[in-house]
């Protein structure tokens, strides 16, 4: 690869064609394995989740489980020019619509904001040190950065297996994951989410 753009777009394409039913096998072994190894925060807090797009790993099942057990969840909410996240409630029965770049978002006149205390977190591609190659938009880290200056969060990925590279091309922007959880594995970050 001769540059992040490329490798991304080369990342993109392999998700894209991995094949459906494997990718919902691969979805629900990741929920059993998120909900069993990694350490959730006290029941009541605010865990944020996202609405799965472009074969993205299905973390919807997860979340319905989250709120089951006492959780409240959100999902992140684009608007046009903003650089930050705000973060929507959502539940299993909350009404979607399409927002900026036609994700599904709740409606934000209806849905409550929320701070998250655990983020789960998509991506194109990852490493095992947690370092997490977004679309390019730069929205999550920015969020990170943000929300570092006055809260106390942990941001976990949510992947599948076949999205793991060796080592995945980042600049001083990028935030590492604490953790990232695939259907084969949990890889924690040695440096615990530091930024680079």
């Amino acid at each position: 690869m001769h540059s992040k753009n490329e490798f991304r777009q080369a990342a993109f394409q392999r998700r894209m064609a991995l094949d459906a039913a494997a990718r919902a096998e691969w979805s629900q072994q990741m929920t059993a394995r998120f909900l069993s190894e990694i350490d959730l925060p006290a029941a009541g807090a605010v865990i944020s989740g996202y609405i799965p797009v472009n074969n993205e790993i299905d973390v919807l099942p997860l979340m319905t489980e989250l709120v089951a057990r006492g959780y409240r969840c959100a999902v992140p909410h684009n608007v046009e020019k903003e650089l930050i996240l705000d973060f929507l409630e959502w539940t299993p029965e909350t009404v979607l619509y399409k927002g900026l770049y036609n994700i599904p978002q709740p409606d934000p006149a209806k849905a409550q904001v929320l701070l998250p205390d655990l983020l789960i977190v998509p991506m194109v591609a990852f490493d095992p040190a947690g370092s997490r190659m977004g679309y390019g938009s730069g929205y999550f880290d920015r969020t990170f950065a943000h929300l570092r200056q006055f809260h106390k969060f942990r941001a976990v990925g949510a992947a599948y297996e076949a999205q793991k590279y060796d080592s995945v091309p980042v600049d001083r922007y990028d935030y590492r994951l604490d953790a990232v959880v695939t259907e084969a594995a949990v890889y924690i970050n040695p440096d615990n989410g530091k930024p680079l």
